[in-house]
Order: structure tokens, then sequence, then C-alpha cells
């Protein structure tokens, strides 16, 4: 019985973050054009780092 109780509670209390998080339209981690174009750059030059390696 205390752990349903608890459990409840816990789905409140994430429920009221979620609903927080979306009322301030603030998305932690959410990524950005410039994230993806940094990671593009950075696999780019990984794929050409490895290739002159093994070449």
């Amino acid at each position: 019985m205390e752990n349903d109780i608890a459990w409840q509670n816990e789905l409140v209390r994430r429920a009221r973050i979620y609903e927080d998080i979306e009322a301030g339209r603030r998305f932690e981690g959410t990524m950005t054009a410039l994230d993806y174009a940094a990671m593009a750059a950075l696999t780019f030059v990984l794929v050409v780092a490895f290739w002159i390696w093994g070449a």
C-alpha cells in the first residue's frame, strides 16, 4: 500500500515537471542546427583522418 502511494506521488511529481517544461517552452538537451553542423564536421574530420592514416 505504501509503495502504491509513493509511486502515485512520483507520477504526480513527474507530471508537474513535464507541465513546467512545456509551459516554459524550455527543452534542455534539444539539439540546434549548430549542434548538427558541428557533429557533421567532426564526423567528416574523423573519416578523413582515418582515411589518411590508413592510406
